[in-house]
């Protein structure tokens, strides 16, 4: 039983990568931080280190696995919304402008 939940833990850790991975493929490619919370992804991140530090006093591997995961994601989210702050790709400045 104790496999079957782990192995349910690391399919949910696969969910979050690619939950994470279009929101960084569109930065990096588009160089586009249009519509992006830094404080909420700030936010996201301290909690996801303190989730981590928390799953490292109780021993839980998959939740320091997907805890290490989120932590990067969203470190290397925020850094790249603070590498192309106010840049906005053309997908964006289209939606903005049909709004208008």
């Amino acid at each position: 039983m104790a496999n079957l939940l782990s192995v349910i833990g690391y399919i949910g850790t696969g969910i979050v990568i690619g939950a994470y991975a279009p929101q960084i493929s569109h930065l990096w490619t588009e160089h586009c931080s249009a519509g992006i919370s830094e404080r909420a992804y700030a936010l996201w991140a301290l909690a996801s280190a303190l989730f981590l530090g928390h799953s490292i006093v109780i021993g839980d591997t998959v939740f320091m696995v997907t805890q290490l995961v989120n932590v990067v994601a969203l470190v290397i989210i925020l850094v790249l919304v603070r590498r192309f702050r106010n840049q906005i790709c053309a997908a964006h400045a289209r939606q903005l402008h049909l709004r208008e």
